[in-house]
């Protein structure tokens, strides 16, 4: 089969080279890899907190239309005019006689 050759690493200006450590170069990339996780995880938030704003805020544009239009409501049940009409013919109510009528001083 085949041999396995081992050769000594060459030497430049008295100083031996050595076999590169691939440990710095996977730390590298392993927090390279942590960063851009860390960067689309948060970009994925943003980007929901965004769509619940969205959605709040066409809530509050609702609650205030529906503000309005109970209190346009309010407004015309308080109308003396329906308040007299619903009490003569719903509730059967008339006006009182001036006998019925007492002055308090």
């Amino acid at each position: 089969m085949s041999e396995l050759i081992l050769r000594a690493f060459p030497r430049f200006g008295g100083v031996a080279l050595k076999k590169p450590s691939l440990m710095p170069v996977m730390v590298f990339i392993g927090l390279m890899l942590a960063i851009s996780l860390f960067f689309v995880w948060t970009r994925i938030q943003v980007i929901n907190l965004e769509y619940q704003i969205s959605s709040q805020q066409e809530r509050l544009r609702e609650m205030h239309q529906e503000n309005k239009n109970l209190r346009l409501e309010a407004a015309s049940l308080r109308n003396p005019a329906r308040i007299e009409k619903v009490a003569v013919k719903e509730l059967g109510l008339r006006f009182p006689t001036p006998q019925q009528v007492i002055t308090v001083r």
